[in-house]
């Protein structure tokens, strides 16, 4: 789940047009739909791990990547508690969301202007935005989105301490209506949804 983690510069005068119109336009409607393909390239290595699949985004703060290549797996949040369900290697993992942690999920800060800009240092320029955390961790360094002529994004990239890179090509967005709650609660057939481990 550390890849599914990110986002980053900030004017003193609050967040930059470009990332009020980024989250206005995903605010837009109860729901969007979009198809990813997502590249994940370690430092050293020529070669980028490929999956794709599709990703709703439903405001305030729920998330469904659905991935259709390699293993059938979702990663859903539902406001508090991101899950993984693997299906086909039949586990499931739960991790609850402090603000910080929501902050920086792809796409989750960005729902939220004000947030994002308490969590990163935003800057703009044109229509790309480098997002650089208050509080770096070793799973998040910088994170950078572009966006489309409707302010939708088109890329995110998120870059780790290391220096490996995971991007998000999104392509295709389409409003549509809002899921059902328990689209953002994937569970193992026949199992109820995996509850995060309580410290």
């Amino acid at each position: 789940m550390t890849m599914m983690l990110a986002l980053l510069l900030a004017l003193a005068s609050g967040p930059p047009a470009q990332l009020e119109r980024l989250a206005t336009a995903l605010h837009g409607a109860p729901a969007w739909q979009a198809d990813f393909v997502q590249s994940y390239r370690s430092v050293g290595f020529a070669a980028a791990t490929v999956d794709r699949g599709t990703v709703v985004v439903a405001p305030p703060a729920r998330l469904r990547f659905e991935y259709s290549s390699g293993n059938h797996r979702v990663f859903a949040v539902d406001t508090i508690v991101a899950r993984l369900v693997d299906y086909t290697g039949r586990t499931c993992d739960a991790v609850r969301l402090d603000e910080g942690a929501w902050a920086r999920l792809p796409l989750a800060a960005i729902l939220d202007a004000s947030a994002a800009e308490r969590a990163f240092a935003v800057e703009a320029v044109g229509r790309t935005l480098t997002l650089l955390p208050r509080q770096p961790t070793a799973d998040l360094s910088e994170l950078v989105v572009t966006v489309d002529e409707k302010d939708l994004p088109m890329t995110v990239t998120v870059i780790d301490a290391s220096g490996n890179r995971n991007e998000f090509a999104l392509s295709r967005w389409r409003a549509v209506p809002a899921p059902p709650e328990v689209a953002f609660r994937p569970a193992l057939p026949g199992e109820a949804p995996c509850a995060p481990e309580e410290p």
